[in-house]
């Protein structure tokens, strides 16, 4: 007999191209049934719980493959001031932390998430001399939307220890006339002191944060999440960790977790990253696989490009690494069965990541990825025509997010010019070419809501209704979309046996929307919400 049943009249299983009448059987923590044409009354018993969902939508649950979790625990909680997004100015950013800092005299530093350079109008960077003025006492960290900057005070800088004497081999501490740093830290060697601060909280403060997160991942029908951070596995990395790894013995994780680690800091032999599967190894936490950043974002000229910046004629942007480093720990983890994702914004960079699979997968015998290795490419912003053949050829997955394009703001028509922005997020062009994908939001880049991605991926337009980009061609259909953003991203996890469609066998992660997708306008998709969500046979939010 079931312990769950729903039943309704559109059930997306994700084999198909359109959902059917029929119901969902789930018993234990797996699915039991999926029945066409069949209510599933046979299966009742005393204690099965039936839900009539009618014509609202029963799928997958969405699985999102990029999001830097622990990040995002620390953006979802009041510890960090999230409405510097809404900010349209370096003057109007600092009114409104200086409001939150005034708030919460409590707080030992002042943090804050999502400003952003496309929203200021393109102005030039801000520095420490506005934030000094408002806030003089105490640190001050604002991240960056694309995660790729941190803007701090003299208070910050001095926290961190940098001064004038601090030099940094990739990305840039930008200094004033005085020879001072200027109070940017742009790409992850500059920011390597300032980027914990927003992220190591005291045990109870970080367990609270948690329990919030939880919630909100839940409410958004996400049921597979990942840390995306490249953490070096230290003490302090594997502290975060193990707090999961208590949290999911207790039985108090509702979302399935994916961790991956530093792929440049990888052991010869692999040992740490071995240790760190066995230990991190239950259905509903695991060590994953490695990341790094092959370039950082076209926003401040830290993308990769093959040519040099439509609006910076003499700069191409520089890779954060050699490429032989790249090459030679990729080899590292593909050989020790570790799959590597590269975080690569410019054309160049994507060519690089393209480059270091395949000579990786000539020196390992993977001809093709024979191996199922999960390697993925991230983003994937800008694409030269050339290698767009080459993901389904060598077996990389492309994970891209949607919503990005319209958080873009139309920047890349600036930064790399209109011709090469022809192929930016090309998800159509990608699919064509039988490429393998998987969707995310990058939370806490952008927000969790998934409809906001589907709605993006299947119009090219913008919240209001604008069209993003100069090539709506891209665009990809619903059943498209839907199927990335649940079997896609199982793949990117190695987990598409297991999870991503609805099937007999498969683990009960399931959930239902409060519209059927496929028969409603497309601009209303961007006001659906999540009704119920179940994870691992359990039922972890439902609204009232």
């Amino acid at each position: 007999m079931a312990d769950i049943i729903l039943r309704g009249n559109a059930v997306f299983t994700g084999l198909e191209d359109r959902p059917f009448k029929g119901a969902v059987v789930i018993s234990g923590n797996k699915i039991e049934k999926v029945l066409r044409d069949d209510d599933g009354s046979a299966y009742i018993g005393p204690k099965t719980k039936v839900t009539e969902c009618g014509d609202k939508l029963i799928m997958p649950g969405f699985i999102d493959a990029h999001v830097h979790f622990f990040m995002g625990s620390a953006a979802s909680s009041p510890h960090v001031c999230m409405d510097i997004s809404r900010s349209v100015s370096e003057a109007d950013c600092v009114r409104i932390i200086k409001e939150f800092a005034d708030q919460h005299p409590e707080e030992e530093r002042i943090l804050g998430m999502g400003w952003f350079p496309a929203f200021w109008n393109d102005a030039p960077l801000p520095t420490k001399k506005s934030l000094d003025a408002a806030i003089p006492d105490r640190p001050v960290y604002l991240l960056c939307a694309d995660a790729h900057s941190i803007w701090t005070n003299s208070k910050g800088l001095e926290e961190c220890g940098i001064d004038k004497n601090t030099e940094v081999s990739s990305g840039d501490i930008p200094k004033g006339e005085d020879g001072e740093p200027n109070g940017m830290l742009i790409e992850l060697e500059a920011m390597a002191d300032a980027l914990p601060k927003l992220l190591h909280f005291p045990k109870e403060t970080a367990r609270e944060m948690l329990r919030g997160f939880l919630a909100e991942i839940a409410e958004n029908g996400i049921t597979g999440i990942c840390d995306m951070s490249p953490n070096i596995l230290n003490d302090d990395t594997l502290a975060l960790y193990d707090d999961l790894l208590e949290a999911d013995t207790a039985g108090l994780l509702s979302v399935r977790v994916h961790l991956y680690s530093d792929l440049i800091t990888i052991d010869a032999d692999a040992k740490k990253e071995k240790e760190a599967a066995r230990r991190y190894c239950s259905p509903m936490l695991r060590y994953t696989g490695l990341k790094s950043f092959v370039d950082g974002v076209t926003s401040t000229y830290t993308g990769f490009l093959l040519e040099p910046y439509a609006d910076r004629p003499e700069f191409l942007g520089d890779p954060n690494y050699p490429k032989e480093d790249l090459e030679r720990c990729t080899r590292i983890a593909n050989e020790a069965g570790f799959p590597v994702r590269f975080h690569c914004i410019g054309d160049a960079a994507v060519r690089w990541g393209l480059d270091i699979f395949e000579t990786t997968n000539a020196a390992i015998g993977n001809k093709g990825n024979a191996r199922g290795l999960r390697n993925t490419l991230e983003h994937v912003e800008t694409l030269h025509a050339d290698d767009v053949p080459r993901f389904a050829k060598l077996g990389v997955i492309v994970s891209p997010q949607p919503y990005h394009l319209t958080l873009d703001a139309n920047e890349k028509i600036v930064r790399v010019g209109p011709e090469r922005s022809r192929l930016e997020w090309p998800l159509r062009t990608l699919l064509d070419s039988g490429a393998q994908m998987a969707f995310s939001t990058d939370y806490p880049v952008v927000g969790l809501n998934p409809f906001r991605n589907i709605y993006a991926a299947i119009t090219r337009r913008d919240d209001e209704g604008k069209p993003t980009g100069i090539n709506p061609d891209e665009k990809i259909t619903l059943s498209e979309t839907l199927k990335i953003y649940t079997l896609g991203s199982a793949r990117v996890y190695g987990r598409e046996a297991e999870l991503g469609t609805l099937e007999e066998g498969k683990l009960a992660d399931v959930i239902v929307v409060d519209r059927n997708l496929f028969e409603i306008p497309e601009f209303e998709i961007n006001s659906c919400r999540v009704e119920k969500t179940i994870c691992n046979g359990k039922e972890v939010f439902t609204r009232a």
